[in-house]
């Protein structure tokens, strides 16, 4: 089971939103570099961030100049997500900006076909985000609810060849009231790919709950406001999963 710790990026700082609503967000007075260094000074192998002013604004935001900086500064892989709406979105991010990931959320309901030319291109660079209440997907930086049905979409992307999985249970986000391990279990059966839960982490019996279904193709965990918010450590939670 990798950790994968989080930095949201709004307004250039560190915040946390709970269940991603614009309005919640908690500054956290602590430099996005330094928070990104000492990640992985602790042992992260990966670090996830999203460029919330990207998700709300549908484009791409300043917050891009840090992200550049900590994939400078950084050893470990870095992805992200928020605000991507096109190709050459995805060729930024990954050239330019140097993410070795780019998570598309509202990207692959509204346009799958850039979702196939980008997986054509970029092969296992693309990483598709499931936002959602429940099983109600959501989108634009999870402001809009649609129709569509989470475990139908997870095929869908399946089929595109996408090799991984966001899963975000969006009532779960930022309440540190404990992952949807069974809907999560769920989109890894019925997608077939490799899963990452988001949403809800708050103490090292979610890791270990998820460690349960690792078999199923669940190899991942997103961890945010649990970190900045003291309820564990990076250090504690890398140890749970040995």
């Amino acid at each position: 089971m990798q950790i994968i710790p989080a930095i949201d990026l709004k307004n250039g700082k560190c915040v946390r939103l709970v269940e991603g609503r614009e309005t919640s967000a908690k500054v956290y007075d602590r430099n996005p570099l330094e928070v990104a260094q000492s990640y992985q000074q602790d042992g992260a192998t990966l670090l996830h961030i999203v460029d919330l002013d990207g998700a709300f604004l549908g484009a791409v935001s300043d917050n891009q100049k840090i992200i550049k900086e900590i994939t400078e500064r950084l050893n470990i892989p870095v992805e992200v997500g928020g605000g991507v709406r096109s190709l050459a979105d995805i060729d930024n991010l990954l050239t330019n900006i140097g993410a070795r990931y780019v998570i598309l959320g509202t990207l692959a309901v509204e346009q799958p076909d850039i979702v196939r030319q980008a997986v054509a291109q970029f092969a296992d660079a693309i990483v598709v985000g499931i936002d959602a209440r429940g099983r109600e997907v959501a989108t634009r930086g999870w402001t809009q609810s649609t129709s569509i049905d989470a475990f139908h979409f997870a095929r869908q992307i399946a089929g595109y060849g996408v090799e991984r999985i966001i899963y975000t249970d969006i009532t779960r986000d930022g309440k540190l009231e404990g992952v949807n391990v069974e809907l999560t279990q769920e989109i890894a059966r019925v997608s077939g790919v490799r899963i990452t839960a988001s949403g809800g982490v708050a103490t090292l019996q979610d890791i270990r709950r998820l460690r349960e279904i690792e078999s199923d193709g669940v190899d991942s965990v997103i961890i945010g406001k649990a970190l900045y918010e003291n309820r564990l450590t990076l250090k504690e939670a890398l140890a749970a999963c040995l």
